[in-house]
């Protein structure tokens, strides 16, 4: 389909949805900044009732991990989005705890615009592919990161470890999810479970990548400056590797994210 067409489409999607939100807010039953249908689709979201819920599964077991490990969620502590997206997480995060001092940034500007419009309490950045950062080393009180690293090659993941490393305090964590065991069995047998299995990490790159020429609302891949796909780790891998980082890798519970990624406790040490 040519690009202006695909346009089109997608714009008169976001009208109709648009509508419908309107009416929803009238009669109460939306009360919830909803992004464009296309921003939504960027995070696999195809439907407001897919967004909302799927980022309660997403947040519930990231802030329960938090409180666990004592993160002060209830004290105005610095706490950093990466790859906010469309704020699937960050809904939740904010509305339950409100005091907190929320960063997000974002490759795609179109999604930091959103979050900067809908929650204005919320310091937004557009950060580059590739670090640094524009934050002070040692000024993050905590991390958190949902479907970044299920994309990212060996070569970013071990970049971005590193930044993320920079960036937070020591004794902070820092709470990242990955595809593993449970989402493989999703895959449609993009990954070979054995391969995963003897190797321990899996990526293959998106076949889409030289779409670079649609335009921004239907470009998925906006901000996208490098090798970008599929990626599938094991815990054990990541036992292994990740503490070259200067991460300890405290905990990796599969399968708990949105009943698909696990997620990986890392703690800065002092």
């Amino acid at each position: 389909m040519h690009p202006i067409f695909r346009e089109s489409g997608k714009l008169f999607v976001n009208a109709i949805q648009d509508s419908c939100v309107a009416l929803g807010k009238a009669a109460g039953i939306v009360d919830f900044p909803v992004p464009p249908n296309s921003s939504m689709r960027k995070t696999s979201s195809r439907s407001i009732r897919h967004y909302y819920v799927s980022g309660v599964a997403c947040y519930l077991p990231i802030a329960t991990m938090a409180l666990h490990c004592g993160v002060c969620l209830r004290e105005p502590i610095t706490v950093l989005d990466f790859g906010c997206g469309a704020g699937r997480q960050l809904l939740h995060f904010t509305r339950n705890f409100p005091r907190v001092n929320y960063l997000a940034c974002d490759v795609d500007y179109t999604l930091v615009e959103f979050i900067r419009r809908n929650y204005p309490t919320v310091t937004t950045q557009v950060n580059r592919f590739s670090p640094p950062l524009a934050y002070r080393a040692d000024s993050i009180d905590m991390i958190y990161s949902v479907s970044i690293f299920s994309h990212l090659n060996p070569d970013s993941q071990r970049k971005w470890l590193g930044e993320l490393h920079r960036v937070l305090k020591p004794g902070a964590f820092c709470f990242l999810t990955t595809e593993g065991r449970t989402a493989l069995a999703q895959m449609n047998s993009l990954f070979d479970p054995a391969a995963l299995e003897e190797q321990g990490l899996l990526y293959r790159e998106y076949g889409f990548l030289g779409q670079k020429n649609l335009v921004p609302v239907t470009n998925v891949l906006l901000g996208i400056e490098g090798s970008y796909g599929s990626t599938a780790m094991t815990p054990e891998f990541i036992r292994a590797q990740w503490p070259s980082s200067g991460f300890e890798v405290l905990e990796v519970i599969e399968g708990i994210i949105d009943m698909r990624q696990d997620l990986v406790v890392l703690r800065k040490p002092d």
